[in-house]
């Protein structure tokens, strides 16, 4: 009798504690709704790492809702993956219960185990991917606080719009610094029937954008004002370990519509970083850098935020971020129908190219008179895309601001500018035929580049002209049209104005073929691997037998 007053005891307090306990999981589950609605996810936010971030940086940030943000879920059961490195935990029964849904929408009876297994065997892959392939390291281990050391995946009930997010105790830094690095978990929605990709491609995105950001803040640590690199970073991994889910898509024409706005902008309710997933993309696919570019930059966050941190990486691989982000604009400008051309014109552009969205061109004008002009002005890291037409031709003109100084410091300053196409005048940049030239004029040349697109042929480029003139090492390559058939004895010779060698070149290592003619290569530097000073040089090229000369303009800042 006594024993069983007991246990009748026992059962009552053990129930009251699920109880409590599942008041307690309602309560949070209502109150981390609420919080994350209040950042347009339904609308446009499919992860809420940045917004968890973005809310821990305020300076009104509530001290109730912080602390519900660094509590951990509770669920009813856990598995761990066939490889011992991820803990899914989830629920049985209730609203948190996960299903897989059929082809038409409905939730398939007893799939919940179903479900979590194919969590498991994706994580397991992500990891072999993010970690065993691409080189970086593992998120840091949390000591047990999930169960154990694996890294911790929660299946809960979210908001609509919401894949998954990445949280971590805010308070508790394993180094604290002014980028603190943290042991993180993840959060994954317990359907994904109502989200803009379905089903498993869906879980399988969804934990590759989510364990990059465990990577991130585990061993890079927080740089508070670079949310918006971490969106990218994450959303482009996604292609990387998948690349047949394309789930970005939904985000491409926030940014192709957007591409006058800074680089580095970020706002949490609609430009937090997912739509510039292209950046990693194109440097993925650019055959110069690769993948492993990425990774650097983010070995350099480690100790400087993202923007310093881009630019030293190319700097390690002898390319200046300025021509990076003038060939990025290119990249930018070759979607859609005008895929097309960019092969045809030798130009290189994304993979899926034919299925972005065409970039917003900010001018558009008729060739007629003197000429057109765009009097405009940029921000910090933009691009502006103008289009001259003159028949059935067209020329596009990319303004790139190169301006890094400004991003570091996240200038509002808006720099102005003209480009356009005039029948004669200062600062030509390109010559083209019928007596026209393509123009460039701003205060500050140094944090500039100008991209044309000569697609046409009354509109075509000469290519007989040394571009770009004046020339500045410091932003591209200058090139020389070479007019001879026989390039394996070409040479190209540079002098001062005083007759003294400067440089030479043999053989066709340095001529490229470039819209439709054939140029030589000069970077700038004499022979002892110095940029050359401001002033007038003098070429000559050869290719044995017959020669031409001209002059170049170099203007350094």
């Amino acid at each position: 009798m006594h024993r069983f007053t007991l246990f009748k005891t026992s059962l009552l307090l053990l129930s009251s504690v699920f109880f409590v306990q599942s008041l307690y999981a309602s309560d949070r589950r209502g109150e981390i709704h609420r919080f994350f609605e209040s950042y347009n996810v339904k609308n446009y936010n499919k992860c809420g790492f940045h917004i968890i971030a973005h809310y821990f940086g305020l300076p009104n940030a509530e001290m109730s809702i912080k602390q519900v943000l660094q509590i951990r879920p509770t669920n009813d059961t856990s598995i761990v993956s066939p490889s011992g490195k991820f803990r899914i935990h989830f629920d049985t029964s209730g609203v948190n219960q996960p299903f897989l849904y059929d082809s038409v929408g409905q939730p398939i009876p007893n799939s919940t185990f179903a479900f979590v297994d194919t969590v498991a065997k994706i994580s397991d892959h992500v990891y072999h991917v993010e970690v065993d392939s691409l080189g970086y390291p593992p998120p840091p281990p949390d000591s047990g606080a999930g169960g154990g050391n694996e890294y911790d995946i929660y299946v809960q009930d979210l908001p609509i719009g919401e894949y998954g997010y990445t949280d971590w105790e805010d308070s508790h830094p394993i180094i604290n610094r002014v980028n603190p690095t943290y042991a993180a978990w993840m959060v994954i929605r317990n359907e994904f029937e109502s989200t803009y990709t379905k089903g498993i491609p869906a879980v399988e995105v969804t934990i590759a954008h989510e364990f990059h950001h465990g990577i991130q803040i585990g061993n890079y640590g927080l740089w508070q004002n670079d949310l918006w690199f971490y969106e990218l970073t994450s959303t482009w991994m996604e292609q990387v370990v998948y690349p047949g889910v394309k789930d970005y898509y939904q985000y491409l024409p926030n940014f192709f519509n957007n591409v006058d706005q800074p680089f580095n902008l970020y706002n949490p309710n609609s430009y937090a970083g997912y739509e510039r997933c292209v950046f990693g993309i194109f440097v993925q696919n650019e055959h110069e850098y690769g993948a492993q570019v990425m990774k650097s930059i983010w070995q350099n966050m480690a100790h400087e935020p993202a923007v310093p941190a881009i630019e030293d990486a190319f700097k390690g691989i002898g390319v200046s971020p300025s021509y990076v982000f003038q060939l990025f604009a290119q990249w930018n400008y070759f979607t859609g129908y005008r895929t097309q051309f960019a092969g045809q014109y030798a130009f290189s552009t994304y993979p899926q190219a034919v299925n972005y969205p065409l970039v917003k061109v900010s001018g558009i004008g008729s060739l007629s008179g003197s000429g057109v002009d765009f009097s405009e002005s940029a921000l910090r890291l933009t691009e502006h895309f103008y289009q001259v037409s003159e028949g059935t031709d067209t020329v596009g003109m990319a303004v790139v601001n190169n301006n890094f100084t400004a991003a570091v410091n996240y200038d509002t300053t808006s720099f102005p500018f003209s480009v356009g196409i005039s029948s004669g005048g200062p600062n030509c940049v390109r010559e083209l035929s019928g007596g026209y030239c393509l123009f460039f004029n701003t205060a500050d040349y140094g944090n500039w580049g100008l991209v044309p697109f000569i697609l046409g042929k009354v509109l075509a480029a000469k290519n007989d002209v040394v571009f770009p003139q004046p020339f500045n090492p410091s932003l591209q390559n200058l090139r020389i049209p070479y007019p001879f058939s026989d390039i394996i004895n070409a040479s190209l010779s540079i002098y001062d104005i005083s007759g003294n060698l400067i440089n030479k070149f043999t053989g066709d290592s340095k001529i490229v073929y470039y819209l439709r003619g054939k140029y030589f290569l000069w970077d700038g530097k004499d022979r002892n691997g110095k940029t050359v000073g401001s002033g007038v040089y003098i070429y000559i090229l050869t290719d044995g037998s017959k020669s031409v000369a001209g002059k170049i303009a170099v203007v350094r800042n």
